[in-house]
């Protein structure tokens, strides 16, 4: 795993079927799916079932991270609505995706903000994650946001990622491990985001570079 998780437990064939029928089956819907043997120290509410008119998907109030993990995104306004729109399905992705590895619930959910390359990566990272045994705690870091509008549908997103207070934490023995990533903690992302048709910005395909010197000034 790349960045280090919390007190859930998944059942790996449960992880893995939902995650095949997302691949599979497209769709960008909400789900209440939930791992089976998910340990959340508190149930979070569930993303509302989604209506065929709404442009955006659940509140960030409901995609919960597990309470000792954390997801801090600075430069999250940048004064244009159709950016922030933007910024903040891309914050909803990545919550989406945590949410499945620090509760093992919502499964689901991670189709609706990717898609194509982007969510075969979410795919493989939260497979690899039940497969360790891993989840994550402490605080990451999201800063130096930017989108670039390609046009009405189509988006660029670059920001950089601070792992630094982040440490994997071995969900079979409950022990959290040192972060001994060094430089490789800061990492700076691109990528590409289309708007599909409820309104929800999707991203599809995008590159990390890990020891990024941008991220470290």
């Amino acid at each position: 795993m790349n960045k280090q998780a919390s007190t859930a437990m998944w059942t790996a064939a449960a992880v893995t079927a939902a995650l095949l029928l997302g691949a599979c089956g497209g769709g960008d819907g909400d789900s209440k799916d939930e791992i089976k043997g998910a340990d959340d120290a508190k149930p979070s509410k569930t993303a509302a079932p989604r209506k065929s008119s709404a442009p955006s998907g659940p509140k960030d109030s409901e995609i919960k991270l597990a309470k000792d993990a954390k997801n801090v995104f600075e430069d999250a306004e940048t004064g244009d609505p159709k950016k922030d729109a933007v910024l903040a399905d891309n914050r909803r992705r990545i919550n989406s995706i945590d949410r499945v590895i620090t509760t093992g619930k919502d499964v689901d959910l991670v189709k609706r903000y990717a898609k194509g390359d982007s969510l075969l990566a979410a795919d493989k990272y939260i497979l690899e994650a039940v497969n360790e045994k891993q989840s994550w705690v402490g605080v990451t870091r999201y800063y130096d946001q930017k989108v670039e509008l390609v046009s009405d549908a189509v988006a660029q997103v670059s920001f950089c990622i601070d792992e630094s207070k982040a440490k994997n934490k071995d969900l079979k023995t409950g022990k959290v491990e040192p972060n001994n990533g060094g430089d490789l903690n800061y990492i700076f992302t691109r990528l590409r985001v289309e708007r599909n048709k409820d309104g929800v910005w999707q991203a599809t395909s995008g590159t990390e570079t890990a020891k990024a010197e941008k991220c470290m000034e």
